[in-house]
């Protein structure tokens, strides 16, 4: 299979799964194709390790529905944001930490990670960020923002994020990265579900949340 730019996202985030990218050219995308600024590791309040199951879809040359699954698991510690793919096996196939050094990455797969590890990142932080102050986040409505070039809107219900959704003001993209979440856990800082729907690049990330360890302070270096 040769991956066209709107599939090197998934060539990028399944280096375990999709061995048919594997000659994708990396120049196919820079950082600055997908628009978005990283924020700091503590703008995520918890400190936590979450485990994850993610599912990618997207729409293969001949127009069919493909997709691919893999493990994942996402902490935040300390000033590190860490985000990790696993193998089939349970081992460790990449790992990207965001810190205040920059952005460091591990792959233990060459020449399967094509994309740059930045577009990873930001799509964590979309998904699971908190975008809206908690004084402005009402318990049910909508709240709308402009940060960063980008209309965000969010959606509540009883005191509970349902969706979001991030849309170019300046209209460079077309689309809209829309984020919709269940909640099964009230004790827990994410969602037990959220997909996520870019139409900026044609893909969608279904990530079902398995388990949230909360790092306690004791535990910190």
């Amino acid at each position: 299979m040769t991956c066209s730019a709107p599939l090197l996202l998934l060539c990028a985030i399944l280096p375990l799964a999709n061995a048919g990218c594997r000659s994708a050219p990396s120049s196919l995308f820079t950082d600055g194709d997908y628009p978005g600024t990283l924020r700091p590791p503590s703008a995520l309040t918890t400190e936590a390790v979450w485990q994850q199951q993610v599912v990618a879809t997207w729409s293969g040359p001949d127009g069919g529905e493909q997709t691919r699954g893999f493990g994942a698991a996402v902490q935040r510690r300390g000033d590190s944001l860490t985000v990790v793919g696993l193998s089939p096996m349970g081992s460790v196939g990449f790992s990207i930490e965001l810190s205040p050094a920059g952005v460091a990455i591990k792959n233990n797969i060459p020449d399967q990670m094509v994309l740059p590890p930045r577009f990873i990142l930001l799509d964590v932080q979309r998904a699971f960020y908190p975008w809206i102050e908690a004084g402005r986040a009402e318990s049910s409505g909508e709240r709308v923002i402009k940060r960063d070039g980008e209309r965000i809107e969010e959606r509540w219900q009883e005191g509970r994020l349902t969706e979001r959704s991030f849309t170019r003001i300046a209209g460079d993209l077309g689309g809209v990265i829309r984020i919709r979440y269940e909640w099964g856990r009230d004790d827990w800082a994410f969602p037990t579900e959220a997909v996520l729907d870019n139409g900026w690049f044609g893909y969608r990330l279904q990530i079902v949340t398995h388990n949230e360890t909360r790092i306690s302070q004791e535990a910190q270096p």
